[in-house]
């Protein structure tokens, strides 16, 4: 069934399951907030595809994240502090300026079946893979914490997902995936690409180094 949800779009990919804080300023989205606060609802986030994420217009992605709000840290002068996790993904089938603020008419969306056995080899798969990709991005001074990553493949696809330090073009491909198997598989493409630049890195790195040592 399609239901009206307000929007808010952002330079950032909200993953199920993930925490993200947001900041709200604009007039339009404190509006919102008020209205959603009002009504007892929430809003969605989608990520912007073209335009600015403050100040102006934006052209938002077709598919988002509803916001489950845990928190909300209300400061002096209207602004606020929020702590949001990602719930339902949904598809916006019709967007409307008729409030102050973005809305659409949206679509719930769910992962189509995967067979239990190929869903847990490859979240095997993945974990391996982000594993030895934590380390690398170790060796390079990024730290990303790969401690406690989740047994259950919906879960941990979204986890790995949100991890991946990819631009937000990458973010939103998994985001659309409508198959936990199909993004577990699209995520080992990804680590496998990101694992070759970074044995590239690895590699002009260690040539610098040589060169500094000479001179």
């Amino acid at each position: 069934m399609a239901v009206e949800l307000p929007l808010f779009p952002l330079n950032a990919v909200l993953f199920p399951h993930m925490r993200m804080p947001l900041h709200i300023f604009e007039e339009r989205y404190r509006t919102m907030l008020r209205d959603c606060r009002e009504a007892g609802t929430t809003f969605g986030i989608v990520a912007i595809r073209d335009g600015l994420e403050v100040g102006g217009p934006a052209v938002p992605h077709a598919v988002g994240t509803l916001a489950q709000i845990h928190g909300i840290e209300d400061l002096p002068d209207g602004r606020c502090n929020l702590d949001i996790e990602g719930a339902s993904r949904f598809r916006v089938i019709t967007f409307s300026l008729r409030h102050a603020y973005l809305t659409g008419t949206i679509r719930y969306l769910q992962d189509a079946e995967t067979p239990l056995d190929d869903a847990a080899l490859l979240a095997a798969r993945v974990s391996n893979a982000f594993t030895q990709y934590t380390q690398t991005m170790r060796t390079l001074g990024v730290d990303i914490d790969a401690a406690l990553l989740p047994d259950e493949p919906e879960r941990l696809s979204y986890v790995v997902a949100a991890a991946l330090r990819v631009e937000n073009a990458r973010r939103q491909e998994l985001l659309e995936i409508d198959s936990t198997a199909l993004r577990l598989r699209r995520i080992l493409e990804l680590l496998r690409r990101e694992a070759l630049l970074l044995h590239e890195m690895s590699k002009a790195d260690e040539g610098k180094r040589r060169a500094a040592a000479l001179n």
